[in-house]
């Protein structure tokens, strides 16, 4: 205004003056033009932190920075995916008795934990893999789903040597359940991206990611006699609740049964194992079959080789398992295998440790072949063996020799989905109404109009003319049973009756 003011006072008579006036308003406006340019440069100076930050907002960020990579993002979409695939499938798995958990405990720990933890679903009819130790002494089994379904279950066969069990909900006529797709153990690698799932610390489908950081770990945490451990180990979290959940790869698949850990506090610290899924899958596929895990055996005792070993035998590297015993009439002995031999692979795959030969073998049935490499004297070669199983005469003898008492896991409660009824063992509370009379309890009829006049409660004590005093003498009467079956019955007023049951398959 000062300016204005100015020029308007000035008279247009006096040219001196005028051009004066001039002179003062040209250097004016480039004093202000330079001040108004300089405040323009600082602030946008003082911007540029602003407009970065707006870079990294939510919206139409993928592709446009270049901090966040397309690599990083497919792996949160595979995590996403992976999770909402394989959620449906695992269960949490809860048991009426309690149960000891040496496997989620310290190893000086005699600690007992909550009787609560995981499963996975394999079969569209109900039929779910778990850990042995998480339903041993068990009579009754509850299992909830993601989708808050709950039903009860059943035990179909138990494992101890291997830590695995199935059990099977009761599910209606027309009803299936989610199953998880198997993948297969045997191509994992060294820094895989795994997700573990299940149930810790009733935190009911939890999710965790980690990387495969070993294999083939033997940690002798396994209670039994010829226990076999070849787990996985990942860095994924896992908890007790975890036991007998599912550890997935990046296409969903199961690919091992979470099963213990490492621990001085009883809770994660770094490390957890899973049983692999191909070694699951031949234990549980005998279990649903015959209701028990029928095993080949090679008849050896093998060693570890290290670096002193290998260089005393000669050999130029170290590798493979060293024979310190081989059982006369084995399946290595009759094979031509000796004491001494180093075997270096089965099957075409790598054996390094005891652990990973007595895996090998026990995901081959009895009396099928393995081809087998071998290091003697300087070479190497290879044969065929045909394995035997625990029934061959010359197997059953050395194992008693070694003190090995072949026992059959008590099944006190087994759902026969064909037959639609729950068998199980007789209680001592039992004898209150059948006194010592021998059989098994129907405990439930899942499926009633298949099914004339039977009742739960009451004592089955022939099928077929055949006496049952077990479950499993109930299983193997009814193996060979295609169609029809005939029960005879006796209720809690010592009333006798014949029952014709029908196979639901037919």
């Amino acid at each position: 205004m000062s300016v204005i003011r100015s020029l308007q006072s000035v008279s247009w008579g006096s040219r001196p003056a005028l051009l004066s006036v001039i002179g003062v308003c040209l250097l004016t406006i480039g004093v202000l033009t330079g001040v108004i340019a300089m405040m323009v440069v600082n602030f946008d100076q003082r911007a540029m932190p602003l407009a970065e930050i707006r870079l990294v907002e939510r919206s139409d960020s993928v592709g446009q920075n270049p901090a966040i990579s397309s690599s990083s993002y497919s792996l949160s979409t595979a995590f996403r995916n992976v999770a909402n695939s394989a959620v449906p499938s695992v269960v949490s798995v809860s048991s009426e008795s309690g149960w000891h958990t040496h496997l989620w405990s310290s190893f000086d720990s005699d600690e007992m934990v909550e009787n609560e933890g995981s499963g996975v679903v394999i079969t569209p009819q109900g039929h779910i893999v778990t850990n042995y130790h998480l339903v041993e002494d068990s009579r009754k089994l509850q299992v909830l789903f993601a989708d808050k379904r709950e039903f009860e279950a059943y035990t179909v066969g138990v494992d101890r040597a291997t830590d695995l069990a199935v059990i099977q909900v009761v599910l209606n006529s027309e009803e299936t359940v989610p199953a998880m797709t198997l993948g297969d153990s045997e191509t994992l690698q060294l820094g895989d991206w795994v997700l573990a799932i299940g149930n810790p610390l009733q935190l009911n489908s939890t999710v965790t990611a980690g990387i495969v950081s070993a294999m083939g770990r033997s940690m002798n945490i396994i209670d039994s006699d010829f226990g076999v451990e070849d787990f996985i180990q990942t860095d994924a979290a896992i908890n007790p609740g975890n036991s007998g959940g599912a550890l997935v790869n990046l296409h969903g698949e199961l690919i091992g049964i979470n099963t213990a850990i490492v621990t001085n506090s009883g809770f994660y610290e770094g490390y957890g194992f899973a049983i692999p899924v191909n070694l699951a899958i031949r234990v549980v596929t005998d279990l649903i079959e015959f209701g028990e895990f029928r095993r080949a055996f090679m008849g050896v005792m093998p060693t570890n080789v290290d670096a002193e070993f290998a260089s005393a035998l000669g050999m130029n590297s170290v590798q493979g398992v060293f024979l310190d015993q081989v059982f006369e009439g084995g399946a290595a002995d009759n094979a031509g295998l000796r004491p001494g031999d180093v075997i270096l692979e089965i099957d075409g795959h790598a054996i390094d440790q005891p652990n990973q030969l007595l895996s090998a073998i026990l995901q081959k049935r009895p009396y099928s072949e393995a081809q087998v490499s071998y290091w003697r004297s300087g070479k190497i070669d290879t044969l065929n063996l045909m394995l035997l199983g625990q029934d061959h005469p010359q197997v059953a003898s050395w194992l008693l020799e070694m003190g090995y008492r072949p026992t059959r896991e008590i099944m006190q409660a087994q759902y026969l989905d064909q037959w639609g009824v729950v068998l199980r063992d007789k209680f001592e509370e039992d004898e209150t109404v059948y006194g010592e009379l021998e059989g098994v309890i129907i405990q439930r009829v899942t499926r009633q109009p298949s099914i004339e006049y039977l009742e739960e409660g009451v004592l089955l004590e022939h099928i077929n003319g055949q006496k049952i005093n077990s479950v499993r003498d109930a299983l193997k009467e009814l193996q060979n049973i295609q169609e029809v079956a005939r029960f005879s019955i006796r209720d809690q007023w010592n009333v006798n009756r014949m029952v014709i049951v029908h196979s639901l398959d037919q």
